[in-house]
């Protein structure tokens, strides 16, 4: 099987690779650019969700800030930046489709997503698994709307930013007496 890559394909994989790359290697300054406000929020998750199938701590960075700031603006910018960090696996996606589209696993792929495929980016983004990436390399294998993607992923990081945002604006001054006890700060 000969594949044949467009310009948008290698497009694709390029502006992914190196946007992956220069996450991975700036990473802690990304992270830590979340101490400056709904901004720095956003670029730091957009940061941890743009690298592919590696753990980030976008939801510890929500939860954190959510008791800092008010917690509906730390979970809009949290689930902004997530969905442009999601981005990333779906462009992968796109640019490896002609790797995949001809087998069975492919139009499987593209079967599933072409029928479910807003709910389940909905619901993948929402929960809190590592395993959103592999959704985001299917939908852009299918060829999902960017737009579809987009919104459905921004609705579920929105909803599960917002629970994390509250959980830390709630529970994090609680707890702030004991550990101040615990540790003679």
């Amino acid at each position: 099987m000969v594949m044949q890559w467009g310009w948008r394909q290698l497009f694709s994989m390029l502006a992914a690779a190196a946007f992956i790359i220069f996450v991975t290697l700036f990473r802690q300054p990304l992270l830590e650019g979340a101490r400056f406000g709904y901004l720095g929020i956003a670029v730091a998750c957009a940061a941890a969700n743009a690298t592919v199938l590696l753990p980030a701590p976008s939801s510890a960075i929500v939860f954190a800030f959510g008791a800092v700031y008010e917690p509906f603006w730390v979970a809009l910018a949290g689930g902004i930046g997530a969905t442009v960090g999601e981005l990333m696996g779906y462009l992968l996606g796109i640019s490896g489709r002609g790797l995949v589209e001809q087998r069975p696993f492919g139009q499987r792929v593209q079967t599933w997503m072409a029928r479910n495929g807003f709910v389940t980016v909905l619901v993948f983004a929402f929960l809190p698994l590592p395993l959103f990436d592999l959704v985001g390399l299917a939908a852009g294998i299918a060829r999902m709307n960017v737009l579809i993607f987009l919104g459905a992923t921004f609705i579920g990081k929105f909803l599960k930013m917002l629970l994390y945002a509250c959980a830390g604006a709630g529970l994090i001054p609680l707890l702030e007496p004991f550990l101040r006890r615990a540790f003679g700060a």
